[in-house]
């Protein structure tokens, strides 16, 4: 068997191995990527499958023009369209499952497709479908070889599993919502360029119009789907990826180091490349498995943090609910020195109860599982409803606590009402808590279409070097001034809250012990 890897070389730089090898290591990154990150979902099985047998056809392909003897070459062209149909199965069996977790294969798919697929393979292997060359000159010129009736049915199983394919992640796009509905978009967009460029130019235009130029750059036109799938890991964690950085790390690695190996000019160049090349893939593989083994790790301890939330907010909820008996006049009528410990344990277990909250808020964030129901209301409703509910604990401290409303219009946006009073709630429970005395204002404008929600108190104030860190986890503005119960995540959960929802959250202070203002903005919506 004779072949030569490096015949075709441009101006010394070997411009279809270097497209190859990169898309190659391309499709081996993001295969290593859900490896490590979704083992058990189908999809990701699927891309699995899709990825190894891309490989095989990429590199079946740039083989396919480096053999010297026509027997040699005529057995490399038929295992390369034995690898085309199964490419084109893989491509549509990927978009069948895509891009749920678990999905039974109807019995159409295992006893029709499958078999089809197997028999139209199997049929390329023998002389069925090529027979011979009528035209082979040398390596550097493209082969023409003798077709038979086979390649017909080989073309039409090919292309209907591309266009199959296509048409189903279309259809899916108007069935799905949300990031589901960007992840299928987005992979459409990739598919259906990578589906576009390998039948226009390894199958139309060489079967077509003997048209070869750009068949041995057939690897290259897999890159749609890596850019694509890469990028909806980026911006939607597809495959629940959420760090694709390591893989993109070590992408470029292996690309340069196989660049650097290709390029070598002596035998020692070659030998001590390939040998740091090999040492590249194998770190990067290890480095990639190590940073989603810490990325599990931390989805893991979230769980945990969730479930052990749940599990103590239970009692408390049961303790919260018997004081408001006792408060309610339920059990007969009780003194003041007890209604006033009463009201104590009230606050004491509303201040746990927010706590476990926030925890769990952010658990589920870390998890990808929050999830925002938007609605139109009444920002004034909402905030009246939430007044109520800090009149106690004000009066307790001894503040004000005084709502600047104009009652006589209505305030209208569109979000999520639920978390809007968590926002809403969190800052105003973080201003009664650092204002030992005065007042805490509650106001609301409507000013250049948004609607601003004001919570501004006489409290300990913010400095100058705490104001950048305030809406990180875990900061809390004064912790020597005033003796609080609190995680240092109320304002991270209402800054991700707004932000999420297309508002905006800030403070302003005039510095220690001189107050703060906090503002909550959203578009203000018409009221049909």
């Amino acid at each position: 068997m004779d072949f030569s890897i490096f015949d075709g070389a441009i101006d010394g730089v070997h411009f279809d191995l270097i497209g190859v090898g990169v898309a190659v290591l391309g499709v081996l990154v993001l295969a290593w990527t859900v490896l490590y990150r979704s083992r058990n979902s189908i999809t990701s099985r699927s891309f699995l499958f899709f990825s190894y047998v891309t490989i095989l056809w990429g590199l079946s392909n740039y083989f396919l023009y480096k053999f010297t003897d026509p027997a040699d070459a005529l057995l490399a062209l038929r295992f390369h369209i034995f690898l085309s149909i199964w490419h084109a199965y893989a491509f549509f069996q990927l978009a069948y499952v895509f891009p749920n977790e678990q999905k039974i294969l109807p019995p159409w798919h295992r006893y029709v497709l499958l078999p089809l697929a197997f028999f139209t393979s199997s049929l390329l292997l023998i002389p069925f479908v090529f027979r011979e060359f009528s035209n082979f000159i040398s390596p550097d010129e493209m082969i023409s070889p003798e077709k038979s009736q086979g390649i017909i049915l080989a073309g039409v199983v090919t292309l209907s599993f591309f266009v199959a394919g296509i048409i189903i992640l279309f259809r899916r796009i108007g069935e799905t919502k949300g990031d589901e509905r960007r992840q299928v978009m987005l992979m459409f967009t990739g598919m259906s360029l990578t589906a576009g460029l390998l039948l226009l130019f390894s199958f139309i235009l060489p079967i077509g119009f003997k048209n070869f130029d750009f068949v041995p750059y057939g690897a290259l036109f897999i890159f749609p789907v890596i850019v694509f799938t890469a990028y909806a890991i980026y911006i939607v964690e597809l495959f629940h990826v959420k760090n694709i950085f390591a893989g993109l790390f070590t992408f470029f690695l292996c690309v340069v180091s196989l660049i650097e190996l290709i390029l070598a000019e002596t035998v020692e160049q070659l030998l001590l490349r390939i040998l740091v090349f090999l040492l590249t893939i194998v770190i990067g593989i290890q480095l990639v498995r190590n940073t989603f083994e810490i990325e599990l790790a931390n989805e893991q301890k979230s769980e945990l943090m969730s479930f052990a939330t749940h599990e103590i907010r239970t009692p408390i909820t049961v303790m919260r609910g018997y004081a408001t008996m006792l408060l309610d006049g339920d059990k007969g009528e009780i003194s003041r020195p007890v209604k006033d410990l009463l009201q104590k344990i009230m606050i004491a277990g509303n201040d746990v109860t927010t706590l476990l909250a926030e925890y769990l808020d952010k658990s589920k964030i870390e998890l990808g599982q929050m999830e925002y129901i938007p609605t139109k209301f009444d920002v004034i409703n909402t905030i009246n409803e939430i007044l109520s509910i800090f009149r106690i604990h004000a009066e307790q401290k001894g503040l004000t606590l005084t709502p600047s409303i104009n009652v006589n219009r209505k305030y209208m946006i569109y979000a999520d009402q639920a978390k809007l009073k968590e926002v809403i709630i969190n800052i105003i429970d973080n201003s009664i808590k650092y204002t030992p005395q005065g007042s805490v204002d509650v106001s609301v404008t409507s000013r250049d279409g948004y609607v601003t929600i004001k919570v501004a108190d006489t409290g300990v104030g913010i400095e100058k070097d705490v104001m950048p860190s305030l809406f990180k986890e875990f900061s809390r503005a004064d912790l020597q001034k005033v003796n609080i119960l609190g995680s240092g995540l109320g304002l991270y959960l209402a800054k991700k809250f707004t932000e999420a929802q297309k508002g905006k959250v800030w403070a302003e202070s005039d510095g220690k012990d001189k107050g703060s203002q906090f503002y909550i903005k959203f578009p203000e919506v018409k009221n049909s």
